[in-house]
């Protein structure tokens, strides 16, 4: 029992109440009750903030082909913590408020652990999911049940300037010791701001999606199928090791332990960086003409051995009073029409695999293509209902070791003895 709600009750201690959230215009931010009024089913959505009315547009043209159903859409701050936190008050009080919410790829084994939301296995035809690209996919998918399905695509990807390999020589490094090596060697020679890599490490989740990304090459992991650790302290200690390498023997930007995404996207922008890890998001400004001194030469490719999933799904409530029309929502909201909808508006990698062989998605983003091999190789963060617990103690131990205030066996040590007490 104390396995399945810790994690819950911590952060429901901290949880704003889940009425402080704001609606679509004309809702002030007004909940209704879920129910039916003279034939019509409405259905609560939690959604992502409204960013250039992303969400609104989806409601309206899910409402225009479901005229029994009324969406009352509630949008949810902006910080993906404290959606979190909304949400898991509400389904921990067992409020039925909430039918249908979109969902971090992280947050389904919390809800599926605790039995908060449903399986849509039983609400989906033979073949439904197929259209869907295996990684973003995964996410959703928890001791043999699938959860969610994901609407927005992200992970973990590598950058390179395919100007500077082809001046020297050089091949697309495979490995990280390769990326580290062929990075410093170009730097070197190049001279000037030249770096040989850049990412974002201060003290924050990305730290600990890098830190699996290397983790992950030399085959290590973090939980079993049983949810428990399953950590090789010596491979984390090697880790940890070239991490620390990489900040103290020159190769990364000078301030990369303390960068946020900005700062590492302006060193990259502004032609100072040989390779770069950064998410799917990053293509388009490394590639935009008016802002980036590399467009047209900052290159995507896969990272060694895998890229950490990123992206967004929707999951139903457990708790709901109408679940078909929840799910009839989800299943639209995950769909062709709705990621056509989204790409209009917004800068979205979608979840389909449809979108990336032909069709209006590559008329709106030729480029497309580049990134399903990155996709095709990325895998969910460890999926265990403690994840937050977790990556909180492995960001404050990575980054203490690759600043220089404890050593790589320290820091491994203390991750092991950690997770090991919070997944006991």
């Amino acid at each position: 029992m104390r396995k399945r709600y810790a994690f819950a009750v911590v952060l429901a201690a901290a949880a704003a109440l889940a009425g402080c959230s704001t609606g679509t215009e004309g809702q002030s931010g007004q909940q209704t009750e879920t129910g039916s009024t003279g034939g019509t089913v409405t259905v609560n959505y939690y959604g992502r903030p409204d960013d250039n009315g992303v969400e609104s547009a989806i409601v309206a043209a899910f409402e225009e082909s479901h005229p029994d159903i009324k969406i009352n859409y509630v949008e949810l701050p902006d910080s993906s913590n404290d959606r979190l936190k909304t949400i898991n008050t509400v389904l921990q009080a067992g409020d039925s408020s909430i039918d249908v919410f979109a969902s971090d790829v992280t947050w389904p084994p919390i809800f599926a652990s605790a039995g908060w939301v449903i399986p849509l296995d039983e609400y989906l035809e033979e073949g439904e999911l197929d259209i869907y690209l295996e990684g973003p996919l995964s996410a959703f998918q928890f001791q043999g049940n699938n959860y969610g399905l994901p609407f927005m695509a992200d992970c973990g990807a590598l950058y390179y300037r395919k100007d500077l390999l082809e001046k020297y020589g050089k091949e697309v490094p495979e490995t990280w010791a390769e990326v580290m090596e062929t990075g410093k060697e170009i730097a070197d020679a190049e001279g000037g701001d030249i770096n040989g890599f850049v990412s974002y490490w201060m003290q924050n989740e990305s730290l600990t999606c890098a830190m699996l990304e290397f983790y992950w090459e030399k085959g290590g992991e973090v939980v079993n199928e049983e949810g428990k650790s399953v950590l090789d302290q010596d491979l984390l200690a090697e880790t940890l090791a070239e991490m620390r390498d990489v900040i103290q023997n020159g190769t990364a930007a000078a301030g990369t332990e303390t960068f946020g995404t900005t700062e590492a996207r302006n060193v990259v922008t502004a032609g100072n960086a040989v390779f770069a890890r950064d998410w799917l998001s990053g293509y388009e400004p490394y590639n935009d003409e008016e802002t980036s001194s590399v467009a047209g030469n900052m290159e995507i490719t896969s990272l060694p051995s895998y890229g950490t999933l990123g992206g967004w799904g929707v999951m139903v409530s457990a708790y709901s009073a109408n679940k078909e029309a929840a799910v009839e929502f989800a299943k639209f909201r995950a769909s062709e029409e709705a990621q056509l909808i989204a790409s209009d508006l917004a800068d979205i990698t979608p979840t389909l695999k449809s979108a990336y062989e032909e069709g209006e998605f590559l008329e709106k983003k030729p480029d497309l293509p580049k990134f399903l091999p990155v996709l095709e190789n990325s895998r969910p963060r460890p999926q265990t209902p403690f994840y937050a617990e977790i990556s909180g103690i492995m960001q404050l131990e990575i980054h203490s070791v690759i600043t220089g205030m404890t050593t790589p066996e320290e820091g491994a040590a203390n991750i092991t003895e950690q997770v090991a007490q919070v997944l006991q």
